[in-house]
């Protein structure tokens, strides 16, 4: 599902140790109402053999909870991250008459804070390395439940 498009990276997103290959974002949205989120996959391919540890994951400002998956040179990270849309959980008695629904999303959004900080094995001296931006993929996926 994930696909690398070839392009040379730019050097602001890549380093000795590590570049990044791909990041993406994908949205989706629950079995409840106003329950919704994103998933975001970054792909970084380990330009020598050492072995790199994710500690922590920024995406468009917000502190994301993810997975790391070592496959040969490639390191996979996959964060999610669920947000609540308030006025979708409010009920019809709750809702003032006449008033248009605005989904509001509790989610900060800044474009520009996306990074992954990483150690090497036997150094506790953290990188950190920056993601240009996510690319929207559409998810083929059903809701979740």
């Amino acid at each position: 599902m994930l696909a690398s498009c070839g392009m040379p990276v730019s050097s602001l997103y890549q380093d000795k140790k590590v570049s990044v290959i791909s990041a993406e974002k994908s949205e989706w949205i629950g079995g409840r109402a106003g329950v919704r989120g994103a998933v975001y996959i970054v792909k970084l391919k380990k330009n020598n053999n050492s072995v790199i540890t994710v500690k922590a994951f920024r995406a468009e400002g917000n502190t994301i909870p993810f997975v790391q998956n070592n496959s040969g040179s490639t390191i996979i990270i996959r964060g999610n991250l669920p947000y609540k849309n308030g006025e979708d959980t409010k009920t019809a008695d709750q809702m003032q008459a006449g008033v248009p629904v605005e989904n509001s999303v509790p989610q900060k959004l800044n474009p520009k804070d996306n990074w992954i900080e990483y150690t090497v094995q036997g150094s506790q001296v953290p990188y950190k390395i920056n993601i240009s931006k996510f690319t929207f993929v559409v998810s083929s996926e059903e809701p979740a439940p």
